[in-house]
């Protein structure tokens, strides 16, 4: 990450005052800051390797504090007389620095975030029923709340011009932001609201199908207040972090999901409650759920490794870790209301394939099953074969072992782009499912309107080169 030349000035540890150059990167996160030492050579150990904080003021006047610092480096200039000591940090609070500058903490920290108005289903501003532009009073709802801790989504917008003077203009410009406004019921440290906007930003980017572009943060402390009049007021205190923005700007172009889950399902389904509550535990499912969609150029293989790694992984931490845990399972609760004529057959289904410890394959029928609540579309492979199928795709590809298909269907790489689809089918369905969707049909017709069916589009497919096989 490249970062520019933002000012020199004056840093302060212990008691101590030294010259410094700040580096930032703000769009990024970026932050680095040198800090020179005069003398022949200086002491290695001048600073700690680590330093939980400085802080400081640059000759234009802006006050600074670098928290969560790490060394990247110590260049002797032994011709300028001067030693200059390298420092990345994770967080810059600007607005607060100086000789004496205790452990910042906030109650009160928004993210804005882009491209969220359309999912967040709010706005800034009405039309009348005169068509008159209006700006709304409130536009938030809070999404999550406990003892503790309230987090709200709000959307910021700039004001309707307010005399004839703010007219004059060929263009008037209007824009408004979605917020995640974090906020605690006392005074916590920046790395406190980070833990929360992580599971909120990642809740949103499972929503939108997409990554999330984090714009500014902003934090309000009841230690740093200004006096305007007779009234005092929290001042909002920027901050700057590559732990909030790294990662987050892609380029290329972006592809609006809204249709997948809004704000409004995600409130509607308690799902920010689900999330938090499983979110330790979902959270390696996620990662390779979101890999697979955002990444770039995925070969159809390596997607589905990862498709399939992550239903494993699931089931696993959801359904049963291990085979006796598994047996249990189908006895108590796959099993429990199936009627009696059908239980060898389902049982063999489910546990043929693990006979010391359970396989793949067992965990893919389990899900492929659902309980008997949902059907899944296999395409042109039978439901009964799809997991035994899956499961030899998944050795073949992975080990290269070319007697792995005299033993049974292995899927091509053509083949992956459809099963791909019904894969994850499968897994956004159990998603849905620990993000407190409860209907099994809606959940069903939200899929389908979002993949459709595997076996039509198989069909259709199969149709057009039945038909155009012999003209070209």
């Amino acid at each position: 990450m490249e970062v520019t030349y933002s000012g020199s000035g004056q840093i302060y540890f212990l008691k101590k005052e030294y010259e410094c150059d700040l580096y930032l990167n703000e769009e990024c996160g970026g932050i680095l800051v040198k800090i020179n030492v005069y003398g022949v050579t200086a002491n290695f150990l001048e600073f700690p390797l680590e330093v939980n904080s400085f802080s400081g003021v640059l000759s234009n006047g802006l006050k600074f504090t670098l928290m969560g610092c790490k060394r990247e480096g110590l260049n002797d200039l032994i011709g300028s007389g001067k030693s200059v000591f390298s420092y990345s940090a994770q967080y810059m609070v600007k607005g607060i620095g100086g000789k004496n500058v205790s452990q910042i903490t906030f109650h009160k920290v928004e993210f804005q975030i882009a491209d969220i108005i359309a999912w967040g289903n709010i706005s800034g501003y009405s039309v009348t029923e005169n068509y008159e532009l209006a700006c709304k009073e409130s536009a938030e709802k809070i999404i999550y709340q406990n003892d503790n801790l309230v987090v709200k989504y709000i959307v910021r917008s700039s004001m309707l011009p307010v005399t004839d003077w703010d007219t004059l203009k060929e263009e008037i410009t209007l824009k408004q932001y979605g917020t995640i406004e974090i906020a605690f019921d006392e005074e916590k440290t920046i790395e406190e609201f980070e833990r929360v906007y992580k599971k909120i930003k990642r809740l949103i980017e499972i929503s939108l199908l997409r990554p999330v572009s984090l714009k500014k943060v902003t934090g309000k402390s009841k230690h740093n207040t200004q006096t305007l009049g007779k009234e005092e007021y929290e001042w909002p205190i920027p901050i700057v972090s590559s732990d909030f923005f790294d990662n987050q700007r892609v380029a290329g172009p972006k592809v609006h999901q809204y249709r997948w889950i809004n704000l409004s399902e995600l409130i509607e389904h308690n799902s920010f409650v689900e999330y938090f509550k499983k979110y330790e535990v979902l959270e390696p499912v996620v990662e390779l759920y979101l890999e697979i969609l955002q990444a770039r150029d995925m070969s159809p293989v390596r997607a589905f490794l990862n498709i399939t790694q992550a239903l494993e992984t699931y089931h696993a931490r959801f359904k049963a870790s291990n085979l006796t845990e598994f047996r249990k399972r189908v006895d108590e609760v796959i099993l429990k209301n199936r009627p009696q004529a059908f239980i060898e057959q389902d049982k063999s289904f489910l546990l043929d394939s693990s006979k010391r410890q359970l396989t793949l394959q067992s965990r893919l029928a389990d899900l492929i099953l659902g309980e008997f609540k949902v059907f899944f579309d296999t395409g042109d492979i039978n439901r009964m074969e799809f997991p035994s199928v899956i499961a030899k795709t998944r050795n073949y590809y992975t080990h290269y072992d070319e007697a792995i298909k005299s033993k049974g269907k292995v899927l091509t790489n053509g083949e992956l782009n459809i099963y791909n689809k019904a894969l994850l089918y499968v897994l956004e369905y159990y998603l849905l499912l620990e993000l407190g969707f409860k209907d099994e049909m809606q959940i069903a017709k939200k899929l389908n309107d979002r993949w459709g069916r595997i076996s039509q589009e198989l069909a259709i497919m199969k149709q057009s080169k039945e038909k155009f096989n012999n003209t070209q």
